[in-house]
């Protein structure tokens, strides 16, 4: 059996967890049709990627199965009604570790019963991704309600149960 593990990514992971990123969004622009800039990059900044490491230490996390680079997930904080919500922003799992429930253990492991409700925004040019959560939330006995579906860009869920007091 694999040992996953899921790690805070620090200012010294930004130039590996940029190289994801840029795998994730190559993959990404198959439905979402973004073009590369000039350099052969998406429109992903190094810089960029250093800087909120710097300023938000819980931004993102590295995945690794037995300690080899698998995948990253990116959290932010949004505010949606006047609530405020950790969101599930961005999860990349590597192909090669596909379909061995590496998703479902970060979600798993981040979203805490008792802890709150997170927001889960989707791309609605996503099918694949979308259809995966519709099955995997019930799956995980992970309660969720679908937003309000005037949103353009996005299939809006809170996931998980309200804090308790």
């Amino acid at each position: 059996m694999s040992r996953l593990s899921l790690r805070h990514a620090t200012s010294g992971d930004a130039e590996r967890l940029f190289h994801l990123m840029q795998f994730y969004y190559f993959e990404a622009s198959a439905w979402s049709g973004e073009e590369v800039r000039p350099d052969g990059l998406f429109d992903c900044d190094r810089r960029d990627v250093e800087a909120s490491l710097r300023d938000d230490p819980q931004w993102a996390r590295l995945l690794f199965v037995d300690e080899a680079l698998a995948g990253f997930v990116l959290v932010d904080r949004v505010e949606r009604d006047g609530h405020h919500y950790p969101e599930l922003a961005d999860l990349f799992v590597l192909p090669k570790y596909r379909r061995q429930g590496l998703a479902a253990y970060v979600v798993s492991t981040l979203l805490r019963p008792g802890e709150g409700q997170w927001l889960l925004a989707v791309f609605r040019g996503d099918v694949a991704a979308h259809a995966y959560w519709l099955r995997t939330l019930p799956r995980l006995g992970l309660p969720h309600v679908a937003l309000a579906d005037d949103d353009p860009t996005f299939h809006l869920y809170l996931v998980g149960d309200p804090a308790s007091p």
